[in-house]
């Protein structure tokens, strides 16, 4: 087995990350505190120093991925303590609910996504938005002409009056 060596280090979600190159692979470590028992991600050797805890730290049964998507649903200490205790009774049941964990994960992705293609203001965000059209900004031109604001613009937001 090869040297473990320290290649990058910074801070991240619940602690701090550490990657280490073992053998050519990259992984992430994820550790409990034996002082406080907060999960996260800790560098091996160094004490768990948030909130004046100072405990050291054991490496958990679960792998940075699986710890991520855990992350994505809840930041309850107790919710990973209780997975990662399943995945040492009953892997079988553990690999499902990371599956529907997994699922549920896309599913508000791809939801996401499709909301994300709305169009919205720059200057409030609202997607409560309308083109304007040819003969509104002829009109705006012929009423104030070059000190028009609807001069080379597409989209006026109804909500806060700004075009763009």
């Amino acid at each position: 087995m090869g040297k473990l060596k320290i290649i990058y280090s910074s801070n991240y979600i619940l602690g701090v990350i550490e990657l280490i190159k073992l053998e050519g692979v990259l992984f992430m470590v994820i550790r409990k505190c034996l002082k406080c028992n907060k999960i996260g991600i800790y560098n091996e050797g160094i004490v768990h120093g948030a909130n004046g805890c100072n405990g050291d730290t054991i490496e958990c049964n679960i792998s940075y991925n699986d710890f991520i998507i855990l992350c994505s649903i809840s930041d309850d200490n107790d919710f990973f303590q209780a997975m990662i205790d399943l995945k040492e009774k009953d892997i079988i049941e553990y690999n499902l609910k990371m599956s529907q964990f997994r699922t549920q994960l896309e599913q508000q992705k791809a939801s996401k996504a499709q909301s994300d293609t709305t169009p919205k203001c720059p200057h409030c965000h609202s997607s409560n938005i309308r083109p304007i059209s040819g003969l509104g900004r002829g009109a705006s031109v012929a009423m104030w002409g070059a000190f028009s604001k609807k001069i080379n613009k597409s989209f006026e937001c109804k909500s806060c009056g700004y075009t763009w």
